[in-house]
């Protein structure tokens, strides 16, 4: 495998057998289909004279044959800290009977400050209800958002993030499960109504209250604008709280840049 005398240096100085990797696949036939976004976790077995060996990636108990060929967005978690790049799968097979793959870097690692994936405590009331057979087909072929309406549950957003929620509710969800969220965010220019499909990643009763269930809530197929407006506003917050904290915020923030 020939790579680039600059991402090779860099890779050899940064990554380490260990190391922990989410990727996810780039492209697709349809690139508005929830499942395209799906991360999944490997980890670095071996680096041999540049090239990175990796396991294949598990994803709920099923090995995930990824095809020689496949671009995927690559996140190394170093001691260094976070690095991002693009690669390529050049080779795969088995080696003591683990399923590996061989990584190509296809751009240079560059340190990755994950904004994205901040969990910001908030209270923010949310409704929310899970999708029907009729309303999920929808989503799945058009990802098209169902209407929620102040009739549906509501539940309370304790922290938010780019990739997703969590919220008590008085009521539980299944693993898997797909509901529609709706939910207000506010910023400097406004106040935001967030329209959102997620998935329920886990949803448990609270240990410290009877009948109040933490739900763990992944979003899907959200359009990049909108995350992206989800991330300032987590942005926004934390220049808030870091202005009161050092006693210097009086009013409205200055926004100008």
């Amino acid at each position: 495998m020939v790579m680039e005398k600059k991402g090779a240096a860099m890779s050899d100085s940064v990554l380490a057998v260990g190391n922990k990797i989410e990727l996810s696949v780039k492209g697709g036939k349809n690139i508005n289909d929830p499942e395209q976004a799906q991360v999944y976790v490997s980890q670095i077995v071996d680096i041999r004279n540049g090239e990175i060996i990796a396991a294949m990636p598990i994803f709920e108990g099923h090995i995930i044959p990824l095809g020689i060929g496949n671009i995927l967005e690559t996140f190394f978690y170093t001691k260094k800290g976070i690095f991002n790049c693009e690669s390529i799968v050049a080779d795969r097979g088995r080696e003591d009977n683990i399923h590996v793959m061989k990584l190509e870097l296809k751009t240079e690692l560059k340190k990755f400050q994950r904004r994205e994936f901040y969990r910001l405590p908030c209270t923010i009331e949310c409704y929310v209800r899970k999708l029907d057979e009729s309303e999920f087909i929808k989503y799945k072929k058009e990802n098209i958002v169902p209407e929620l309406t102040p009739s549906d549950q509501k539940g309370m957003i304790v922290d938010i993030s780019g990739g997703g929620i969590r919220m008590a509710t008085e009521f539980p969800f299944e693993k898997n499960d797909y509901v529609a969220l709706r939910f207000p965010i506010e910023m400097n220019i406004g106040k935001r109504d967030v329209e959102a499909v997620g998935k329920i990643i886990l949803s448990l009763e609270s240990p410290n209250r009877r009948k109040v269930y933490d739900s763990r809530i992944q979003f899907k197929g959200v359009p990049r604008e909108l995350r992206d407006a989800i991330v300032k506003y987590i942005f926004e917050q934390q220049r808030r709280i870091q202005q009161r904290e050092r006693g210097g915020y009086f009013g409205k923030e200055n926004t100008d840049n």
